[in-house]
């Protein structure tokens, strides 16, 4: 019978079991209980139909809250942190870039620009390519920096040289021997600065000329700095480092735009290129083109070999000066085989938890530090850029400090009144050298190079050695007479090491206060490294006449930020970043993770592995 509650079965023996089966059946009856079947009414089916659905609503928000869960933990362990923008994580700058040669992680992406184990950033890509290599082949950040700078005087003529009168400005840190250096080379002169926290010494190169020449072009200098640098820090042989620049000045390489525009530039002025950038018809070669300075490439493999010490080559000065005037030869040879190099101490300053390092006269790591020094009496913090009134008010104090620094140094013209028109016609000073290029370096180590380069004026003297393929510079005067602005690295530091940043810009004038306001976005403003030279950038370009002409970059002219700048500050002129003719770099390690980047972009390098 069946009821509400249930049903009740008995089993039914059939009459032909086999009497085996039946002893079966006797001994499972003995043990076996009352079997009940429940058969719930219509309204418990809908209860149990509630329950499940119940169930699965709950099942799915755990998976949904586990899932967010796993993310945000996978997150943490591949980034370090969590931070947002503006708070210094190199997260912010990881997105979708597999670095090449990484064993450890091969499933672990970041954006171009962002590396796990070593990486440098030039003006060229084939030099850059260059110094990636001679990383992975084993070569330290001196190695990689030195092959760089030879490439680039093979591919950049026009703004830096090799052996000659161009000017280098380098960096250098060792994370693991806590060594840092700076090396400033500039149309006769070589610095570089070494630091040492368990030994407790801090050390500066220097090497520069101490007397004026009657020449129209300068003494070289840049091959005395990097063979130092070398054979105190480097790892690979001397030599080595010389390959690939050489075989590229003999095969040959394409014009890049950066060249061919300066070239076409100088042109107007009457600068004679060939044979190195013409064709057979004397026509100016274009991007892309390939171009050879087969003579270059004999220079650079004799120097290879026969540069056993930090001093210039006699047999190249007299190379050189077989192709001078006559009535400079003399004087030519007795200053380039002349130039030495020797330590002194560097600038440091404190900024809070971060210590900078900055190369000290000629150089301007002075007026560098200075600009920090008194931006940072202003309160700033990231908070201070929060809304336009707020940002263009900071923006405008860090401008008035940059601009009574720049004013206060006894080498600076007497400011002339200004006038729209007066800043639009005013040229450039030729101490300000325009043109430059530029190497920073990170190594597996953690050792840290960072150089800049200028012949002064594009071109230098534009003079084209015929018997070398080399341009010299136009720095003829003696490098200690006058502060240079061009030449300006940095590296900052935390106490401990554990975040490494290097800062270096071309560009003559502006390359202090550009340099500037990356530390004080970076320290102040608690930016990452690429959130450092995203901009604004505002540039002080000092002209013959002592006017300080003041530029802008990175804001639209309808934006809020710039209308109110512009009240208090009507000078102030809006341009793009490729007419600022200012490039600036930085380059960092935080977090196991080193990011290198730079504005603008179209004409810096990245890479690394």
């Amino acid at each position: 019978m069946i009821s509400a509650s249930g049903a009740r079965y008995q089993r039914v023996q059939a009459e032909d079991w086999s009497e085996e089966e039946e002893e079966e059946e006797e001994e499972e009856e003995e043990e076996e209980e009352e079997v009940t079947i429940y058969l719930h009414s219509a309204s418990a089916r809908s209860l149990l139909s509630r329950q499940r659905r119940e169930s699965c609503v709950r099942v799915s928000a755990s998976l949904v809250l586990l899932g967010i869960g796993l993310y945000f933990g996978f997150h943490v362990l591949s980034y370090g942190s969590l931070e947002s923008p503006g708070k210094g994580s190199s997260a912010n700058d990881a997105k979708a870039h597999r670095h090449q040669g990484d064993k450890v992680a091969p499933d672990h992406h970041h954006e171009h620009g962002v590396y796990h184990h070593a990486a440098v950033i030039s003006d060229s890509e084939i030099c850059s390519s260059f110094a990636k290599e001679i990383l992975i082949e084993g070569g330290n950040a001196v190695d990689a920096g030195v092959a760089a700078m030879l490439c680039l005087g093979v591919v950049h003529p026009h703004s830096t040289g090799i052996g000659v009168l161009p000017s280098a400005v380098c960096v250098t840190w060792s994370h693991v021997s806590s060594f840092m250096t700076c090396v400033f080379a500039a149309g006769g002169a070589v610095s570089a600065i070494f630091h040492s926290k368990m030994l407790g010494v801090t050390k500066v190169l220097n090497a520069y000329p101490v007397d004026s020449l009657n020449l129209s072009f300068g003494i070289p200098s840049t091959l005395q700095g990097l063979r130092l640098l070398h054979r105190e820090h480097g790892s690979l042989a001397w030599a080595e480092l010389f390959q690939r620049p050489v075989e590229l000045a003999r095969k040959g390489f394409p014009v890049d735009r950066v060249l061919a525009g300066a070239a076409k530039e100088a042109a107007i002025r009457g600068t004679d290129l060939c044979p190195i950038l013409c064709d057979g018809g004397r026509q100016l070669k274009g991007a892309g083109v390939n171009t050879t300075n087969g003579k270059l490439a004999d220079v650079l493999e004799r120097v290879s070999t026969e540069m056993g010490e930090a001093n210039f080559p006699e047999s190249l000065a007299q190379r050189l000066a077989r192709d001078l005037p006559r009535k400079g030869q003399q004087e030519f040879v007795r200053a380039a085989v002349g130039q030495r190099a020797a330590l002194v101490n560097p600038l440091v300053s404190g900024l809070g938890r971060f210590s900078l390092f900055a190369a000290p006269p000629p150089a301007s790591g002075g007026i560098l530090a200075w600009i920090v020094k008194q931006a940072g009496r202003l309160n700033l913090s990231l908070s201070r850029l929060s809304g336009s009134e707020n940002a263009s008010a900071a923006y405008r104090d860090i401008l008035d400090a940059a601009c009574r620094v720049y004013q206060s140094q006894s080498s600076f013209p007497s400011p002339a009144p200004w006038s729209r028109q007066k800043q639009r016609e005013n040229k450039l000073s030729n101490k300000t050298s325009p043109a430059g290029s530029q190497v920073v370096v990170i190594d597996h180590s953690g050792n840290m190079l960072a150089m800049v380069g200028s012949l002064n004026s594009a071109f230098g003297a534009g003079f084209l050695s015929p018997s070398t393929g080399i341009f010299l510079s136009d720095f003829t005067r003696r490098m200690d007479s006058d502060i240079h602005l061009w030449a300006c690295p940095a590296v900052l530091t935390t106490g401990g090491g554990d975040d490494l940043v290097a800062v270096v810009s071309t560009g003559g004038s502006s390359v202090p206060f550009a340099i500037a306001q990356m530390v004080l976005n970076k320290v102040y403003f608690e930016r990452s490294t690429k959130e450092a030279v995203s901009g604004p950038h505002f540039y002080l370009n000092v002209g013959e006449g002592g006017t300080l002409r003041k530029l802008v970059s990175g804001l639209r002219r309808d934006s809020e930020i710039y209308t109110l700048l512009l009240r208090e500050e009507p000078e102030l002129e809006l341009v793009n970043e490729t007419a600022a003719v200012v490039t600036v770099t930085m380059m960092g390690i935080h977090l196991g993770h080193i990011s290198a980047f730079g504005q603008p972009q179209a004409h810096l390098y990245a890479d690394g592995y």
